[in-house]
Order: structure tokens, then sequence, then C-alpha cells
């Protein structure tokens, strides 16, 4: 006779502990987006009884959320398409071109990753000061495009690895040029890891604190992350509406990131995997 017993799937079980594990900071912040301070203070793990339902709009007015929104989304694109505009023919070429050096090259794409953000405010922000581009948008994109181009491309690198070489010939064959086989072969092909790459890119950029910190200082060209600092003085901390403005603020790369984890899920190993 064979036992009643079900068989205890331990990677379901272990998926599950980790879903909840990540999903319980999302629960915490809304939930906390309905108190006052001094319930939040009192109970922070309890449920809102009664709820403070104008948190959000209170939140959203005092901190302009609506225009900071846009700042980020604004910041946002830029960085992302500059980052792919760099990185796709970069890691094309590293790994379909073969120039000479070329693991020298290599170590000089990963050479940024090494050293620390927090070493190069000061320098940064000199030269924006110099430069007339404190306040910029723009500015603030490309200082993010210069943080995600190297971990974009070596990215990028391992998913043209996994492109047939076959492909890439018969496309010289066809009389193809550098830029055409990039556009016609190499970008199709990657598109699930220029996807993923793209969105992880975006959310970097998305939280960015400390760049915008440094580089914007006018209220109207705060970002989101920037925004939620209104809700703090020398002297207190409006937590429920600090919460509340969390809940708005990571709303936006929550849902790009549902409407494209197909694409997330499919890309990103790809282009770790040699």
């Amino acid at each position: 006779m064979t036992s009643g017993r079900v068989p205890v799937r331990w990677p379901t079980v272990v998926l599950v502990a980790l879903a909840l594990l990540w999903i319980y900071p999302v629960i915490w912040t809304l939930t906390n987006a309905a108190k006052t301070t001094a319930d939040l203070y009192g109970s922070p793990l309890g449920v809102p009884v009664p709820p403070a339902l104008g948190n959000v709009a209170e939140a959203w007015n005092r901190a302009n959320l609506g225009q900071a929104l846009l700042n980020s989304a604004y910041v946002a694109s830029l960085t992302v398409a500059g980052t792919l505009l760099l990185a796709i023919p970069a890691a094309f070429a590293l790994t379909r071109l073969r120039p000479p050096g070329r693991g020298g090259l290599f170590l000089l794409v990963l050479a940024p990753l090494i050293v620390p953000t927090e070493v190069l405010i000061v320098p940064l922000f000199s030269i924006y000061r110099t430069l007339g581009l404190i306040n910029s948008l723009p500015g603030l994109a490309l200082v993010n495009v210069v943080f995600s181009v190297s971990f974009a491309t070596i990215i990028l690198a391992g998913y043209f690895r996994r492109i047939p070489q076959d492909l890439i010939d018969a496309g010289r064959l066809d009389g193809a040029g550098r830029l055409a086989l990039i556009t016609s072969i190499a970008v199709p092909l990657a598109r699930p890891g220029i996807i993923a790459v793209g969105a992880l890119v975006a959310v970097f950029s998305w939280n960015d604190f400390a760049g915008a910190l440094v580089l914007l200082q006018r209220p109207s060209a705060f970002t989101a992350p920037l925004a939620l600092t209104t809700f703090s003085t020398f002297y207190a901390t409006d937590e429920g509406l600090r919460f509340a403005g969390l809940a708005i603020t990571f709303v936006p790369p929550l849902v790009a990131f549902l409407l494209l984890q197909r694409s997330f899920v499919q890309g990103l190993p790809a282009g770790t995997v040699r």
C-alpha cells in the first residue's frame, strides 16, 4: 500500500517564502500610507482604524508629486535611451567584432563598477556648476547613463554571445555592414535581453537619490525620491504622508515591471550565462 502523504516540493516552498518576504514591504507601505503619524508610531504593524484616506491627496499636493513623477519619467526615459544607445554597439563589438585587446577593453568596461559613487559626488558637483548644469534634468540623466552603461554592456555582451555566428556570417555575405548587423540581426534576437536591461536601468534611474540630491536644487526640478524629502523638516517628519508618497512613487515602476515581466525573466538570465 502506498501512503497518502503528499510529497513536499521544496522549490515551491522556497519560492513562496521568498515571494512573501518581498511582497511584505509593499503591503506594509500601503498599510502605513493610510495612517497618521501618531497611529504609525503607536502601532507600526497594525491595521489603520480608521484609515487616514486623505493622506494620498495631501501628499500629492504638498510634495507636488505630479511634477516630480513627470520629471522622474523624463530622466528615466533619457537614461534608458542613452544607455542602450551606447551599450548595444559596445556589447556587440566586444563579442562579435573581436577587436585587438578585447580582454583589456572588457576590463575597461568593468572598471567604472569598482568606483564608489560617493567618491565622485564632490567633483561631479564642481563640474556641473562650472558647466551650468545644476537643476538640469538631462544633466542628471547623463550622470545616470555614465553609471549604467558598464552594467548594461556586460549583461548585453552575455546575451550577444548566444547569437549563432552563422547568422552573423550570413549577414556579412549579404553585404550587411556593422550597423546593419546590429539593427537587423543582433537587436531583434536580443530583444528580451534589451528589455530586461532597459527595465533595470529605468528602475535605477527612478530610484536615484544621491545624484538628484546633489544636482537638483530647484523644487520644480525635483524627481520623485527627492520630492519625498518635502515631508521632513529639521524638527520632525510626517511619517504618514511620507508613506503615502512612497506608495505613490513605487506604483509606476511596479506597473512597468508587471507589464514587462515575461521579457525580464527571459532576458536577464540569458545575459548572465555564457
